[in-house]
């Protein structure tokens, strides 16, 4: 991807291509789908605001589990709809209360999976089961930023399930596994109905043209995705076992980093690493203020990281 860029830029001259073209229908094709059925938007966080705008009206109700990126509240909020908050049960969505919570009004539902910021995950027949016990008129938005990291056993491609349930929109981003975060671009997965939907309310050159580079060279790239992947998993583990071995309450987690219950010394942890050099999320604003994300690094980062917390954690 690196190199593309490297290679484009003596055309930066040039708009980007408004359609999306190039890309559109290498997603396709990889998704074994129509280019009319992919939207590619600046991060997939513009794909929600997409359907917020063409989809969504006032008093319509979103159902989000909670706590939850952030994004899905503010389409609501944008929308002006109403905003249905289902906490998690064990820290992992509660698909069962979720559709408990299904009205005439209720419009959208977000799923994200793994989950950000416990790395939950719930596999195929979980998410079938939920597609086939929800009226056909509520719009599911399924967004699998950190699907990439998903070990191999639990790995299903959700895209199975597009013509069954003409109501599902799948959300994937290039910020996660393909490293390309600061590029911003992501991309929706859906019916070409759906699709024409959004791309009625999206505005042309809405992805810069090095994104669009960027993103098809990186989907050619599989050699990087795959070790990308494979180093995750392995540090993933690698973390899992080191905590555990210290006595650390560590939650399963199928993204590209950890939950973990430290207790009332959170923010002390927290700023005591902080103090290192290294830097971990407190969720406090996700309402889980005993908890912290440890996102997963290179083996040498993630041993600082062992030694460093072990001697806080061991005070």
């Amino acid at each position: 991807a690196i190199e593309a860029i490297k290679n484009a830029l003596k055309d930066i001259h040039r708009y980007p291509d408004s359609q999306i073209k190039e890309l559109r229908y290498k997603i396709a094709a990889i998704s074994q789908l129509k280019p009319e059925q992919v939207v590619v938007g600046n991060g997939s966080d513009e794909i929600m605001g997409l359907i917020g705008q063409a989809l969504l009206l006032p008093k319509e109700e979103v159902i989000i589990p909670y706590p939850a990126f952030s994004i899905y509240e503010k389409v609501a909020t944008l929308a002006q709809a109403i905003l249905i908050k289902v906490p998690l049960k064990n820290l992992a969505i509660d698909l069962e209360t979720i559709k408990e919570k299904i009205s005439k009004k209720t419009k959208l539902i977000f799923l994200t999976n793994p989950h950000n910021p416990t790395g939950s995950f719930f596999d195929a027949n979980a998410l079938e089961a939920f597609l086939k016990s929800i009226p056909s008129s509520t719009l599911v938005v399924l967004d699998e930023a950190y699907v990439n990291f998903v070990s191999q056993e639990k790995r299903f491609d959700s895209v199975i399930y597009l013509k069954k349930f003409p109501n599902l929109i799948i959300l994937r981003t290039f910020s996660k596994a393909y490293g390309l975060a600061g590029l911003r671009i992501g991309y929706g997965l859906m019916s070409a109905e759906l699709a024409s939907f959004l791309e009625a309310v999206r505005y042309p050159f809405n992805v810069n043209f090095l994104a669009q580079v960027a993103a098809a060279a990186a989907l050619e790239d599989k050699e990087f995705l795959e070790k990308t992947c494979q180093v995750v998993q392995k540090e993933r583990n690698f973390l899992i076992k080191s905590l555990t071995s210290i006595g650390v309450k560590v939650y399963p987690s199928e993204a590209n980093f950890l939950l973990i219950y430290v207790g009332k010394r959170a923010m002390e942890i927290y700023e005591n690493l902080l103090k290192k050099g290294i830097i971990v999320r407190p969720l406090t604003s996700y309402g889980l203020s005993e908890y912290l994300r440890i996102s997963v690094g290179k083996h040498a980062e993630n041993q600082v990281f062992i030694e460093v917390f072990k001697e806080l954690w061991q005070r």
